[in-house]
């Protein structure tokens, strides 16, 4: 019996379709860099920068986790009933550009003067572009990934994500403020993994099976 990792390496090595290699290694970036590095760092993140860096109080960063948490939950439906009609690419574009150019200003307008409010608007902010990202983003995946090991495949995408860009994010916007000094930084991660998210876009192509030739059967007389 063949281990899922193993169906992978040589589904990736072996297909007809040369981009199955490329389309995994990709889908694995971007949704790693943008998607968890995005989500841990709104989530998980939040209280400890609103109460240690922008010195607010510990109820006012958990009521601003929890309305991120709120606005993911309207935001990502929204957005990937919307990517069925418009298509993925768009969205995936779109979201990663405006990643790229708007968190690190809205992080330096937040710890210019730190507020409830502000921390409130800037954490929706990125919510938005995050719900909107992701809401295609998982379906889009899905499609890069040929469908012998489409299911092992999202979840080994899925789960060395989550354990590399996602855990690590908030240890490394904690050690990049200590050694920075710049408690707007974080900003420049989350441009990063955007970046980093609109390349593997240009990159990462939908799978698509090569057609079944039909055999021509003579007619037995």
């Amino acid at each position: 019996m063949n281990l899922p990792l193993v169906n992978i390496i040589q589904t990736a090595r072996n297909h007809a379709f040369p981009s199955a290699k490329l389309a995994h290694c990709s889908g694995w970036n971007l949704h790693g860099h943008n998607d968890h590095g995005s989500f841990y760092m709104i989530t998980a993140y939040t209280p400890t920068f609103g109460s240690s860096e922008l010195h607010l109080t510990s109820m006012d960063s958990l009521i601003v986790t929890l309305c991120v948490g709120a606005s993911n939950l309207f935001w990502l439906p929204i957005m990937g009933a919307l990517s069925d009609r418009v298509g993925r690419r768009p969205l995936l574009f779109g979201c990663t550009v405006l990643m790229l150019i708007t968190a690190y200003p809205a992080m330096l307008w937040l710890v210019h003067e730190p507020s409830f409010g502000r921390l409130l608007a800037v954490e929706l902010w990125l919510s938005f572009i995050y719900g909107s990202y992701n809401g295609a983003m998982v379906v889009f995946l899905t499609e890069i990934m040929p469908i012998e090991v489409r299911t092992s495949g999202f979840a080994l995408a899925y789960s060395l994500a989550t354990a590399i860009f996602g855990g690590f994010t908030p240890a490394l916007s904690t050690y990049l403020i200590h050694v920075s000094g710049n408690r707007a930084i974080p900003g420049l991660w989350l441009s990063f993994a955007a970046a980093c998210g609109l390349a593997a876009t240009l990159f990462a192509n939908p799978f698509r099976p090569k057609p079944a030739v039909d055999r021509l059967i003579e007619p037995e007389y």
